[in-house]
């Protein structure tokens, strides 16, 4: 009795599986190759070249205030500055390079005057201040930066899959297996799948 029982269940899932049909994607290929996810990946390039060139300039530019610092920041952030705000980019950095220079010449004098002093203490703390403030940003910009390819990563996901699954559906075919698991399937849906996300904005 076990045994019939036991075929019969061995049968009515071959029927279950029979029925079902199977297709398989290439999910390296769909990584690879579509325009979608080429596009994701330069624009998180540029972000990382842009937050390179911030810190760049910061570091060349380090005598400021905490607020001439910020103000700096926010505007090498911004998207198309215009001509006002590139004014303000160039008095900012003009007015930490000339800060500087007074700072190398301080630093030479042998004997500086009791105002010279001040100014050399004064410049030597922003200094200070200024390397601690760009470690800080620094870290704050890497941060943004790993949470937007996280986000980018799951959007890439969820868009592969949202195309799979329509894919799929219009095809008919019930269960969709990465082709690394599969030596042979005649349903193969890559080039559908490249073809339907390249079509996305």
């Amino acid at each position: 009795m076990k045994t019939l029982l036991g075929w019969l269940l061995i049968f009515s899932c071959l029927a279950a599986a029979h029925a079902q049909t199977f297709g398989v994607v290439d999910y390296n290929r769909v990584v690879n190759e579509s325009t979608f996810v080429k596009t994701s990946l330069e624009r998180l390039q540029a972000l990382e070249t842009r937050y390179r060139n911030v810190l760049q300039t910061l570091q060349e530019n380090i005598i400021l205030t905490n607020e001439e610092r910020q103000e700096l920041t926010n505007l090498l952030l911004a998207n198309n500055l215009n001509d006002t705000q590139r004014k303000r980019v160039e008095q900012l950095t003009q007015t930490a390079r000339q800060r500087a220079g007074e700072l190398q010449q301080l630093r030479q004098k042998p004997q500086p005057s009791e105002t010279e002093k001040a100014a050399l203490e004064r410049f030597t703390q922003m200094e200070t201040v200024g390397r601690e403030a760009i470690q800080a940003i620094g870290q704050q910009l890497v941060q943004q930066l790993e949470q937007q390819v996280q986000q980018s990563r799951d959007e890439v996901e969820k868009a592969v899959r949202e195309v799979i699954a329509q894919v799929a559906k219009e095809k008919k075919i019930s269960v969709v297996f990465n082709a690394q698991a599969v030596f042979y399937a005649e349903n193969d849906i890559t080039n559908e799948v490249i073809k339907r996300l390249n079509e996305r904005k």
